[in-house]
């Protein structure tokens, strides 16, 4: 669930075509088969660098200084609140783009890409509080939540925001959805160190995964469209629209 974001896909592309104008050529709007060919090479390729000229950071693995999954109480059996601290994120450089809508010269056009991962591995410090399905939850360590075969659809829209005589574009809209095959957890140092209590609620959360992902699902979303929205806004701040694409 955790890298599928359209975020990827543009900054790689921005980084190659800053850095590489001729070798590969830029895209042409709206051609979504050759942006799908050339960012899924990107991700194999590409993922380790960095450009902060671009707002680019390395993707593989890409640092996640703070991230929170509030799941309300209200007519649901999951009521928690999820917090990652400097985690690491595991995955990008291996999930693949399956399909491309939009990039064309129409800024205020809405854009989707379809993506679709192997894993996804979130790891590092953590901290929850709340209620899973009938049980009590609570605690502080580290954690990986590990997503397995991930099909992600991610869409925005924008509109013209003009600067120094240039016109950009101004991300608007963003939305991830993820829906994972299958959903891994594990958390250590659950409920003050109490290893019985801890382990036998690492089995439920497993046994549960399904069940537990269904009642969170739009509160994660929630968290990554955000997550991933500043990255994108960043790029997108950096370069004209005009510029990331070819005319013919």
């Amino acid at each position: 669930m955790f890298g599928i974001a359209l975020a990827i896909v543009l900054t790689l592309s921005v980084s190659v075509q800053a850095k590489f104008p001729d070798d590969p050529k830029p895209c042409k709007y709206g051609d979504g088969e050759c942006i799908m060919k050339l960012c899924n090479t990107l991700f194999s390729e590409r993922s380790s660098e960095e450009d902060p000229g671009l707002n680019l950071t390395r993707l593989d693995p890409l640092k996640v200084d703070k991230l929170v999954i509030s799941q309300g109480e209200d007519a649901s059996p999951v009521g928690i609140t999820l917090t990652f601290t400097d985690n690491l994120l595991y995955g990008i450089k291996d999930q693949r783009i399956v399909k491309v809508k939009g990039f064309g010269k129409d800024l205020t056009g809405k854009h989707e890409v379809r993506i679709i991962a192997k894993t996804f591995s979130l790891v590092g410090p953590y901290n929850i509080n709340g209620k899973v399905l009938i049980l009590p939850i609570s605690g502080t360590g580290k954690s990986n939540m590990t997503m397995v075969n991930v099909k992600s659809i991610v869409t925005f829209s924008g509109k013209p925001l003009e600067k120094n005589g240039e016109i950009y574009l101004d991300v608007t809209n963003f939305k991830i959805t993820m829906k994972p095959e299958s959903t891994h957890y594990h958390f250590s140092n659950l409920f003050n160190g109490d290893k019985a209590l801890g382990d036998n609620m690492n089995v439920f959360l497993n046994e549960n995964s399904e069940a537990i992902y269904k009642e969170t699902a739009s509160a994660i979303d929630k968290s990554f469209s955000q997550l991933y929205m500043g990255i994108v806004k960043g790029v997108f701040s950096k370069l004209p629209y005009s510029k990331l694409f070819a005319e013919e």
